[in-house]
């Protein structure tokens, strides 16, 4: 339970502080909690940050996963996948502004992060995009996708969905949901040209 508080309240602190300026402190104030509670549970900021995103997004990884596995066509998977990923980032766009900048940042030598601790972020969205690369791949092997470099493609694909929910062009009702990602992989699958 207190455990939950604190991650509840790091939640809301990074999401409008960002990493750098957030503070321990204003996170214990905000769970009612102690120092000594917090650094029972999360032994540095870095560690709470990176629990609060790896927990965040657990369930968001375990359905992208299991729609890679789909004995579906590609290009459904492609559709669900972009559902996917718009509903997680609707639901927690403020806290991924902040990874994206952090991330961002990560490799200037003012970041306060080791490489290790770089390496795992670095890990999680290599992860995350990979999924969208093996569902491509698939449908390139299948004949339903055309000869592409995968890698770009599903970077190129992530960036679209981020930037039409942090563009706030996605609502948060599922209706809202349904049509952007109708809409995105209409247009990454079909192109603007008409048919």
């Amino acid at each position: 339970m207190k455990r939950q508080q604190i991650l509840d309240a790091a939640y809301t602190v990074f999401s409008r502080k960002g990493y750098h300026r957030a503070t321990v402190d204003e996170i214990i104030a905000l769970a009612d909690t102690g120092k000594g509670t917090v650094y029972n549970y999360f032994v540095s900021k870095e560690q709470l940050f990176y629990t609060l995103i790896k927990e965040r997004s657990s369930k968001f990884e375990a359905e992208l996963n299991m729609i890679a596995t789909l004995a579906e066509l590609p290009l459904i998977k492609i559709k669900k996948a972009i559902k996917v990923f718009l509903e997680f980032y609707v639901a927690n766009a403020d806290l991924w502004r902040v990874l994206m900048h952090e991330m961002r940042g990560l490799g200037h030598e003012s970041s306060c992060f080791t490489e290790a601790q770089r390496e795992k972020y670095r890990e999680r969205f290599v992860h995350t995009i990979g999924i969208l690369e093996n569902i491509l791949q698939e449908g390139i092997e299948q004949g339903a996708i055309r000869q592409c470099d995968v890698h770009k493609a599903a970077h190129g694909l992530f960036s679209v969905i981020v930037m039409m929910v942090f563009q706030g062009f996605v609502g948060e009702d599922d209706d809202s949901i349904d049509k952007a990602a109708n809409n995105i992989a209409d247009i990454f699958l079909y192109g603007v040209v008409e048919r």
